[in-house]
C-alpha cells in the first residue's frame, strides 16, 4: 500500500516535458520586453527633460539679448550729439 502512495506522489509531482519550459521562456521574454520598454521610456523622458531645459535656457538668453538691444536703442548715442543734417 505504501508503494502505491509513493508512486502516485511521484507521478503527481513529475513535471510535464514541454509546457512549463515553454511557458517559462515566454514569461522571461515578456519580462525582458517590459524592461526594454521601461528603459526606452526612461531614455525618452531624459531626452525630453534635456530638450525642455535647453529650450528654457535659449529663451532666457534671447530675452537677455532683446533687453540689451532695447537698452542700447534708448541710450543717448552719437546721433543725439551730432548734427548730421545738410
Amino acid at each position: 500500500m505504501s508503494e502505491a502512495i509513493a508512486s502516485t506522489s511521484y507521478q503527481v509531482f513529475q513535471p510535464s516535458l514541454g509546457t512549463p519550459r515553454t511557458e517559462q521562456v515566454a514569461d522571461q521574454v515578456k519580462e525582458l520586453r517590459a524592461r526594454q520598454s521601461e528603459a526606452a521610456a526612461e531614455a525618452v523622458q531624459r531626452q525630453a527633460q534635456f530638450s525642455s531645459r535647453r529650450a528654457e535656457f535659449l529663451s532666457e538668453q534671447a530675452q537677455t539679448l532683446e533687453n540689451r538691444a532695447q537698452a542700447r536703442s534708448t541710450e543717448n548715442g552719437l546721433g543725439s550729439r551730432l548734427d548730421i543734417t545738410l
